[in-house]
């Protein structure tokens, strides 16, 4: 009796959806807009959240993830270079100083959500990396892995501005006696 009422079910909710329109498509803005409003929402973010590393196994092993530690990226400036070519302006703390160092990234789009590809980048005295990283809605979600030394992880959190800094208003000086 249950297998007979469960075809029922699926054989009119298979009429229903062959009688319902297909839902709407969402406008999504021009290129152009989208990619003003990714460089905006990027500059001078701080990403904020966590990262996990793969397992004593690697990137080919079964083993869980690590668990999350705190992560942050902050991130001076992204400026379009090219077609899908952007330069990524990130801080990056060394030997007791804040560096600005240029990242080339590709941005590839999947529909209003930017994806930032980053392929083998040699990065000296560290390693060299790949990583895929969805930007939407103010949220940041990815994966990067080290193909030479087996080795990635995940990350996720949220774009993080300061809010503008106000002038300090100086106090109004008293008139001479």
């Amino acid at each position: 009796m249950n297998v007979l009422v469960s075809m029922e079910i699926v054989l009119l909710l298979a009429a229903v959806a062959q009688t319902s329109p297909p839902p709407a498509k969402s406008a999504v803005p021009d290129k152009a807009q989208l990619e003003k409003e990714f460089a905006e929402s990027l500059t001078g973010a701080t990403l904020v959240g966590t990262w996990q590393m793969t397992g004593k196994d690697g990137l080919k092993g079964n083993d869980p993830l690590t668990e999350p530690k705190p992560d942050e990226y902050v991130i001076a400036a992204v400026t379009k270079a090219g077609e899908d070519l952007w330069i990524v302006q990130a801080k990056i703390g060394f030997a007791n100083n804040d560096l600005v160092v240029p990242v080339p990234v590709r941005v590839v789009w999947a529909e209003d959500t930017a994806i930032i590809t980053l392929n083998d980048l040699a990065v000296p005295m560290i390693g060299t990396y790949s990583a895929r990283v969805m930007i939407h809605h103010g949220v940041y979600s990815g994966v990067w892995y080290s193909n030479v030394k087996n080795y990635g992880g995940v990350m996720q959190g949220k774009l993080v501005k300061k809010p503008a800094e106000k002038p300090v208003e100086k106090p109004a000086e008293k008139p001479a006696p």
